[in-house]
């Protein structure tokens, strides 16, 4: 699985991580690294260094606003939408391309509802 997400992100020069963050970054404009921690279920200092390497690559930027922390994503984040999106519905193809479509999802409804629940106990 690892494999995959890696070919498939790779080709951005980002990891699947790097790419859910911009992502959200993208679609939530100012948000908080602790939300991006909560829905990535992600350690506040893994977000960080996510972030740090983002904005290493001008895709993301950081402003302080008071006590808080917002990410914004950068003109060059934001053109790459498309190419995240797209990197994703690939993903999910090839992983149903091996396990078959129901097999695809019953995997993910799965890892998903694990990931939900350990979240629950941090």
């Amino acid at each position: 699985m690892t494999n995959i997400s890696d070919d498939e992100f790779g080709r951005l020069g980002l990891t699947a991580s790097h790419a859910f963050v911009l992502k959200e970054a993208i679609e939530n404009p100012g948000i908080q690294p602790k939300e991006l921690s909560g829905e990535l279920h992600l350690t506040p200092s893994t977000i960080t260094r996510l972030i740090e390497k983002l904005e290493l690559k001008k895709l993301v930027e950081r402003k302080i606003e008071g006590k808080h922390t917002l990410v914004y994503a950068t003109e060059k984040g934001i053109v790459m939408l498309p190419d995240i999106k797209k990197a994703w519905d690939n993903l999910m193809r090839r992983y149903a391309d091996i396990l078959g479509d129901e097999s695809s999802r019953k995997m993910t409804d799965m890892l998903y509802g694990a990931v939900k629940a350990l979240g629950k106990d941090s």
